[in-house]
C-alpha cells in the first residue's frame, strides 16, 4: 500500500512548559517542581506525528527569524517533514507558549501567537496534491478555509480540529468532512448542553464525519452510518499535551488508510493514550509501533 500523502496547514509554537503542585490563583506564586523546553502548536505536532506514524507529510507555516523558528525548520527535517512551505518572516517572534502541568497530567496554557497569526491566504496559493489535510484554529480561518476549499476541490479529506473553537467560524466548519473537537469546543460549535455521542451526532451531517474527544474516557463518533463511544487503553498518564494531536493525526491517517470510522478512532484513541506517558508535547508523539504495542495489549 501506498504512502497515505498528508499535507498540515497549521501553528508552530515553542512551549516552554512548567510542571507544577496546582495553577495560581490571581496574585499567588507558584514554584514549578520541573522545567521543559519543547518544540510544539498543533500544526507542527500533528505533522509529526503523521510522518512517526508513516504518512508522507508536508506542511504549511511561519516562523520568526529567530533561533526558535531555526530550530524548528531542522526538526520539521530530520523528522521527514518536507519544510519547504514553511514561511520565515521578519520583525516578528516564532510562536511562544505556557503550558502549566498539573500532577494528574491536565495542562493549561498561556499562547502568544506570533508568527502564526501572520499565515496569509496567499501562502496557501499553491498547495501540493495531498490525501488529507489537516487543520486548527491556530492560524488565520481565511486561511485555513483557502486551503480547505482548494484540497476539497481535488477531493482530499480535510479534518478539522477546532482549537481555540473561538477562531474559527461557520465557514471554515462547513469546508471540513471531518471534525475534531473536544467536549467543550463540542458545545460551543453545536450551540447546545451536548455530551458524549449527543455530541458527535449533533456536529455530523451526511457530508461532515464527527470525533468528539473526551479525554481518559475515549472519544464519540458519528457519521451517515452510525454513532458510537470507543474507550482507551490504559496508560499512567503523565503529560496531556500532544496528546489531542497525536489523536487527529491517528484518525486522520487510517481513514486515509480505508479503515471505518469506529475502527479509526480505536486506532486514534491508542495513539492520544502513548501521548500522555511522555512529558512534553514532541517527545510523545507516538510511531505507529507505538500505537500498535498499546492496541496489541487490549485486543
Amino acid at each position: 500500500m501506498s504512502r497515505v500523502r498528508a499535507l498540515v496547514v497549521g501553528s508552530l509554537v515553542m512551549d516552554l512548559a512548567f510542571r507544577v503542585p496546582k495553577r495560581p490563583e490571581p496574585g499567588e506564586v507558584v514554584i514549578a517542581d520541573d522545567f521543559g523546553e519543547y518544540r510544539g502548536g498543533k500544526g507542527y505536532n500533528q505533522a509529526v506525528a503523521l510522518a512517526r506514524l508513516g504518512a508522507e507529510v508536508t506542511m504549511v507555516g511561519a516562523v520568526g527569524r529567530d533561533a526558535h523558528g531555526e530550530a524548528f525548520l531542522e526538526a520539521l527535517r530530520r523528522e521527514g517533514v518536507d519544510a519547504r512551505y514553511i514561511v520565515r518572516l521578519r520583525g516578528v517572534r516564532t510562536a511562544l507558549a505556557v503550558p502549566l502541568i498539573t500532577p494528574d497530567g491536565d495542562v493549561g496554557f498561556v499562547q502568544h501567537p506570533g508568527a502564526n497569526r501572520e499565515l496569509a491566504p496567499a501562502h496557501c496559493a499553491d498547495l501540493p496534491d495531498c490525501d488529507v489535510l489537516l487543520l486548527q484554529g491556530e492560524v488565520p480561518a481565511p486561511t485555513s478555509l483557502q486551503a480547505a476549499r482548494v484540497i476539497r476541490k481535488r477531493g482530499g479529506l480535510v479534518m478539522l480540529n477546532p482549537a481555540p473553537v473561538h477562531q474559527v467560524t461557520d465557514e471554515l466548519v462547513d469546508a471540513a468532512t471531518l471534525i475534531t473537537p473536544n467536549e467543550v469546543e463540542a458545545r460551543a460549535l453545536a450551540g447546545a448542553d451536548v455530551t458524549d455521542v449527543a455530541a458527535a451526532e449533533a456536529l455530523a451531517t451526511q457530508e461532515r464525519a464527527a470525533v468528539v474527544t473526551l479525554g481518559s474516557r475515549g472519544a464519540a463518533w458519528a457519521d451517515a452510518s452510525g454513532s458510537g463511544l470507543v474507550a482507551p487503553p490504559a496508560v499512567s498518564a503523565l503529560d496531556a499535551t500532544g496528546a489531542g494531536d497525536s489523536f487527529c493525526a491517528a484518525l486522520t491517517l487510517a481513514l486515509a488508510e480505508g479503515q471505518a470510522l469506529e475502527g479509526a478512532v480505536a486506532f486514534a484513541c491508542a495513539a492520544g493514550a502513548h501521548a500522555t506517558t511522555r512529558a512534553g508535547a514532541e517527545p510523545g508523539l507516538p510511531t505507529r509501533a507505538d500505537v500498535e504495542r498499546l492496541l496489541g495489549t487490549t485486543a
